[in-house]
């Protein structure tokens, strides 16, 4: 349950109104899986005085700011804010559940579904989200024993990279992608470098060293902290603990839905 601000236009539909937004109200502003865009926030407060500077943020004329009490309507949860000389030109602040933020991902422009290297493998049927990958998968490793979800993936892709020696490697399914990173220099000072992501990630088995990440591109929870990826095959991606914890809880690049879409999909 979240309170949400009345806005004006249709965001949901021009992109550009919808960046104004973004840019003013930051992440309590996106886009629902049923295409509406609104902005909720937790407190009535801050709902309130983030409601009075949309017609601004809009282009029409601004509220009137000279009315801060914000008032429960009397037998509701929601609230009003007097913008106006009169009482009854006001914002209505209203309490309602907020919806999942849509798990499509704008990709120039068009909202576009997260479609990874895993993608032709049998989905589980336990998927929800804010699920991990860490379910039984349904499969079973040379052993006989049962593999969860993330321990199939990797072995998937393992056995896609096998060498002349017939050893498989883990390969990150991002190698070559760059992001901002902090370093120690030499004088031991944090600066901030460009890191790249390699092609070869650590052994899983190795019990030195950092394992490879099974990445949820779309999150599992949402910058609000609300379930948001699923655990779907197609949601994954095997990358490294760096690159994965750069990526946690931020809204998926345009680059690396890009790369995964376009990648060749694993052979089940």
């Amino acid at each position: 349950m979240r309170y949400r601000i009345p806005l004006m236009g249709n965001p949901g539909m021009d992109l550009a109104l919808r960046a104004k937004y973004i840019a003013a109200f930051g992440d309590a502003c996106y886009l629902s899986e049923g295409g509406a865009f609104n902005c909720f926030y937790k407190t009535p407060q801050e709902a309130c005085d983030a409601g009075v500077l949309v017609a601004e943020v809009f282009g029409a004329a601004p509220y009137d700011k000279n009315y801060p009490a914000c008032e429960r309507i009397a037998g509701t949860e929601n609230y009003a804010r007097q913008v106006g000389p009169d009482p009854a030109i006001n914002i209505v602040i209203s309490y309602e559940p907020a919806p999942r933020q849509t798990p499509l991902v704008e990709v120039d422009g068009v909202p576009t579904e997260v479609s990874g290297p895993y993608r032709n493998l049998p989905e589980l049927k336990d998927l929800w989200p804010g699920n991990h990958f860490y379910c039984y998968s349904g499969m079973v490793d040379g052993n006989g024993d049962g593999l969860t979800q993330q321990a199939w993936i990797l072995q998937v892709n393992r056995n896609a990279h096998k060498g002349d020696a017939g050893v498989g490697e883990i390969h990150s399914d991002l190698a070559g992608f760059k992001w901002p990173c902090t370093v120690m220099n030499e004088k031991c000072e944090e600066v901030t470098v460009e890191c790249e992501e390699p092609l070869v990630l650590p052994d899983p088995e190795d019990p030195v060293g950092t394992k490879p990440n099974v990445h949820h591109v779309v999150p599992m929870t949402d910058k609000r902290s609300c379930p948001w990826g699923t655990n779907s095959n197609k949601n994954a991606a095997v990358i490294s603990a760096k690159l994965n914890k750069w990526l946690s809880n931020k809204n998926p690049p345009e680059e690396e839905v890009k790369r995964l879409k376009a990648a060749p999909a694993y052979t089940p």
